[in-house]
């Protein structure tokens, strides 16, 4: 009896640890997270020095009807920016999240940046590897209240301390980075590991449960797929249901303009309209009031209004308005006697143009 209990509490253990492995579910909605911006492995021995810490946040998940995580939102959860929130969403944004329900990474598409989380930690990775099982550096961290070291998964291994030299340690004082602020005991043991270890093996472990996924299983990626499809679907159809609206409005707007413009009174008045433009365009010189002479015979002409011994010159292939209610003819040369040969009679072509060839 005590065997069997023993071992349902080992099942128990490892389907917890199981299901806490992928992203989403390792990541706590109910738990404040602490904020650290500067995440720096100087000597390159995976051992970072965490410093700068920011906002105390709020994680909230977002999931399909099917089960799959598909949303981070980081809400700040004290202080004067509360409130102030950052989403990553794969089906809206521009991100890509795959390998359910062993997802490990959402990555921005542009870039080579994603979000890990293990255990009680949520890791900023810069220079993500295709394959999601390596990265070349941590932009920043959050610590939940009340993590521990032993919480991420692995057993916490003791860190060699490193030791300084008199040189570096007065580089170090002048740098201002010499010995760490007391962030506290969760602060403490997360930089007490060896943090490039954790993640990597994090990674390679849940590149290799992707790997071994079933058909079933793999039908989760599918689902993501078919969610930024249909939102993408969901936007056309928006824009495709404004635009007919818009066509259907303009088209109710001119078919009322027409029955307008088709009755006799609107007739009526667009014809009083014209003539007294054109009455308007006759007493003021307008171009109603004009016609244009066009001079095409090859040479230069000299035109006389009636009654005006004074021409007008008009060069050749050059043109000029003139008074349309007179009578004009043109001479090609201005001394030279008789009347000339009528080019234009009087209100034959008013608002137009003649040609005199």
């Amino acid at each position: 009896m005590k065997q069997l209990f023993t071992l349902a509490v080992v099942l128990l253990i490892t389907t917890v640890t199981i299901a806490q492995n992928n992203l989403f579910s390792n990541i706590s909605t109910t738990d404040q997270y602490t904020e650290y911006r500067s995440v720096v492995d100087n000597d390159n021995d995976g051992v970072y020095e965490i410093r700068d810490r920011q906002f105390v946040v709020k994680f909230k998940l977002k999931t399909l009807s099917t089960g799959e995580g598909y949303s981070i939102s980081a809400i700040v959860d004290k202080g004067s920016a509360k409130g102030k929130t950052s989403t990553i969403d794969v089906v809206e944004g521009n991100f890509s999240c795959k390998g359910y329900p062993y997802e490990s990474v959402i990555r921005d598409k542009s870039k080579k940046d994603g979000i890990v989380a293990i255990g009680d930690y949520v890791f900023f990775l810069k220079g993500i590897s295709t394959d999601g099982t390596s990265y070349t550096s941590i932009d920043d961290v959050y610590i939940k209240e009340g993590a521990s070291a032993n919480n991420s998964g692995k057993q916490k291994k003791a860190v060699k301390k490193k030791k300084f030299s008199f040189k570096d340690k007065l580089q170090k004082l002048k740098s201002g980075t010499i010995g760490s602020a007391n962030y506290g005991s969760e602060h403490k043991d997360l930089q007490s590991q060896n943090l490039r270890k954790l993640i990597t093996d994090y990674l390679v472990a849940m590149k290799a449960k992707q790997d071994a996924r079933t058909s079933k299983e793999k039908q989760s990626d599918k689902n993501i797929l078919n969610a930024k499809e249909a939102i993408v679907l969901k936007a056309k159809e928006t824009k495709d249901a404004a635009k007919a609206k818009r066509d259907a409005e303009w088209a109710e707007a001119k078919r009322y303009n027409d029955s307008i413009k088709a009755t006799p009174e609107h007739q009526d008045l667009e014809r009083r309209k014209r003539q007294n433009e054109a009455n308007y365009q006759s007493r003021n010189g307008g171009t109603q009031g004009k016609v244009t002479i066009y001079n095409k015979t090859g040479k230069d002409i000299y035109i006389y209004q009636d009654g005006s011994r004074n021409g007008t010159r008009i060069n050749v292939n050059s043109s000029t308005k003139v008074d349309c209610s007179s009578n004009y003819t043109y001479k090609f040369d201005s001394n030279s006697g008789g009347s000339g040969s009528r080019c234009y009679s009087a209100n034959s072509s008013c608002g137009r143009s003649v040609t005199v060839n």
